[in-house]
């Protein structure tokens, strides 16, 4: 059955890209093999290189749809260009943000059909690492927990501490016309569960994907150099006070958890280095007003 115009649903891809040539990324090499009119899906491309220098327009590969190519030749937080690059494509239905390096295929495009069909505003896959889920997840307070992928429930879900990471999601036009947006303070950890937190603030159900995306995860890796992954941990450690800010005493219960994770993380990368983190603890409970860098 041939689908009519009016049936047919718009969306942009919106994929940042930046220490690679877009034509090797993962991402875009799998969106160039994708059957995008079975799924009925109109789909368009909205390419952001991240990098300094930048790779060119000519960089991106032939795929399905228009192609917008955006370069500013610094190196912008990930909210301000999530937030440019929809308000920069009027006429989208949906909005799908994605990285350089997942691997989309048919199977993920076919699952959107029951999504748009249930008019929830956001949809999140299955992120899988080393075959274990790290994503969608719950909160607590300032602690994020795993979910088990056997126990997972897909479809419509209650949204309330649903968060997630950000590759493979899928926006809305209607919640973003409600004002939901990425917040700009942060400048990438923490970015995609503030978004989640503040969608759970204006709707009830947020909607699991029936489909999986395997992704590589930088805080998770093993053989990784102790000054390369502290550095990630500190970041990470920093965009709390931001990304909590609405919960009651959340400094002094930051505080705690750096304590807490940083013994724990001694104990399982098994480096007494790793204490060092512990002094952020104080950095938390200063009066500073950005954790952002």
């Amino acid at each position: 059955m041939t689908l009519t115009q009016s049936q047919l649903v718009q969306v942009n891809f919106l994929v940042v890209v930046y220490s690679t040539n877009p034509s090797l990324t993962t991402t875009l090499k799998s969106l160039a093999t994708l059957d995008f009119q079975s799924a009925g899906i109109i789909p368009k491309f909205s390419i952001w290189d991240n990098s300094e220098q930048g790779f060119g327009e000519a960089s991106i590969p032939t795929l399905p749809g228009q192609i917008t190519y955006h370069h500013s030749g610094k190196n912008e937080h990930l909210s301000k260009v999530y937030n440019t690059l929809i308000s920069n494509s009027a006429g989208s239905d949906y909005f799908i943000v994605l990285d350089d390096d997942s691997s989309i295929t048919n199977d993920y495009i076919s699952s959107l059909d029951l999504f748009f069909r249930s008019r929830v505003p956001v949809a999140v896959p299955q992120i899988l690492f080393n075959h274990s889920l790290i994503s969608p997840g719950t909160i607590k307070g300032v602690r994020g927990r795993a979910l088990n992928l056997q126990s997972l429930t897909t479809g419509p879900v209650p949204s309330k501490n649903i968060v997630a990471m950000m590759s493979g999601t899928v926006i809305s036009k209607e919640a973003l016309s409600r004002g939901l947006k990425f917040d700009e303070r942060l400048s990438f950890y923490g970015v995609d569960t503030r978004f989640f937190i503040d969608y759970a603030n204006c709707y009830n159900e947020i909607f699991i994907l029936k489909t999986s995306i395997p992704h590589s995860s930088a805080l998770r890796e093993g053989g990784q150099a102790y000054a390369k992954k502290v550095q990630r941990f500190r970041n990470l450690i920093l965009s709390r006070p931001l990304v909590f800010d609405y919960v009651k005493y959340h400094k002094f219960k930051i505080s705690l958890y750096v304590l807490f994770f940083s013994l724990n993380t001694c104990l399982k990368e098994r480096n007494i280095r790793y204490l060092s983190l512990m002094l952020l603890a104080l950095h938390v409970l200063s009066p500073r007003k950005s954790y952002a860098r």
